[in-house]
Formats: structure tokens, C-alpha cells, sequence
């Protein structure tokens, strides 16, 4: 009897020991896989910056304002935003802008492609951001901009604010065709 329970708490112990070297183990590789994932997504960055530099059309290499656009609706979605607005901007009159919207190369949705937007717009100087009143008013110099761009299905409207030095867009996005809404940000060096 006294043997028999020897030996499990032997066998007990031997199976401990290993449980805590397999634990060991899996503890390293997980050290590693910080790492890895880092340098992963460091690689994805910069090969989608390569991608971007090397794919921009000719056409659009003296576009005055370039920036960022990210959805709220689809996780992790976001890309380049490139825009031709005349300069200056005609103030309470309708224009035309063209615009290329960049799709990342790690984006599940138009990978690493550009699509090209024509819009109508409109710049109200001085107009309160708000489609409402609002006890904010804008800067001077600065004021308030939409956008309507269609292409094929799809209807994307922009609303944004320009600051005071007129180097800075700032707003938001509604699309439908896909459904979407989001963000973006454009500065004129």
C-alpha cells in the first residue's frame, strides 16, 4: 500500500514536472510572437507605403491637398485621400474638385487600389459648421464645405470645416451603395 502511493506521488510529480516544461515552452514561443506580429505589421506598413508611392497616377502628382479618411462602420478600414480643389476656393458658388480615394494594401475591400471620385462642391465662408444654429461660429477665414461625388451605384457626401489659414479640412462622410459613414482629414502644404 505504502509502495503503490509512492509511486503516484512519483507519477504525480513526473507529470507536473512536464506540464510546467510544456507550459515553459508555450510561454517562450508566445515571447516571440510580440515580436513577430510587430515586425509584421511594420513590413505590411511599409510595403503599403512602397505600394502607394509607386502606384499614385501621374495625373494626380500635383494634387494640392492629401490626407487620411477612416469608415466607423467597417473595423480597421482606412487609406489615403488625395484632392484636386481650385485655388482659391470659389466662395458661395458651386465648383468642380476630382478626387482619389487609396484603399491599403492589407484592406479586405479594393486592395491597394485607387478610385477615382468627380464632385460638385460648395465653400461658405464664415458659415456655422452646424446644419442648425449653433453658438459656435467658425474663425475668420475659415468656414464650411460640402462635397457630392458619385460613382457608378455609389453617392458619397462630404461636410467639413476649413480652418482660418484655409491649409486644413477637417469632417466627416455618408455613402451609400455600399452604406458608410466616416472620417477625413486633408491639409494643403
Amino acid at each position: 500500500m505504502a509502495t503503490s502511493k509512492l509511486v503516484e506521488q512519483g507519477d504525480n510529480r513526473q507529470k507536473a514536472v512536464v506540464l510546467r516544461e510544456k507550459s515553459h515552452t508555450w510561454g517562450q514561443r508566445l515571447l516571440w510572437l510580440l515580436p513577430i506580429l510587430v515586425a509584421v505589421y511594420g513590413l505590411l506598413k511599409v510595403a503599403d507605403w512602397i505600394w502607394y508611392r509607386t502606384q499614385l497616377p501621374v495625373t494626380f502628382l500635383n494634387a494640392n491637398w492629401s490626407g487620411k479618411w477612416e469608415t466607423h462602420r467597417y473595423w480597421g478600414l482606412s487609406g489615403n485621400l488625395i484632392v484636386r480643389l481650385p485655388e482659391p476656393l470659389p466662395e458661395n458658388e458651386d465648383f468642380k474638385a476630382d478626387a482619389l480615394i487609396y484603399y491599403p494594401i492589407y484592406s479586405a475591400w479594393k486592395t491597394g487600389q485607387f478610385v477615382k471620385m468627380d464632385f460638385h462642391g460648395q465653400f461658405s465662408p464664415g458659415s456655422a459648421a452646424s446644419a442648425g444654429r449653433s453658438a459656435n461660429t467658425n474663425p475668420s477665414g475659415g468656414g464650411k464645405l460640402k462635397f457630392k461625388g458619385i460613382v457608378g451605384n455609389q453617392v458619397v457626401e462630404y461636410a467639413a470645416i476649413i480652418d482660418e489659414s484655409r491649409t486644413r479640412i477637417a469632417g466627416g462622410y455618408l455613402s451609400t451603395s455600399p452604406s458608410d459613414f466616416g472620417s477625413f482629414q486633408i491639409m494643403n502644404p
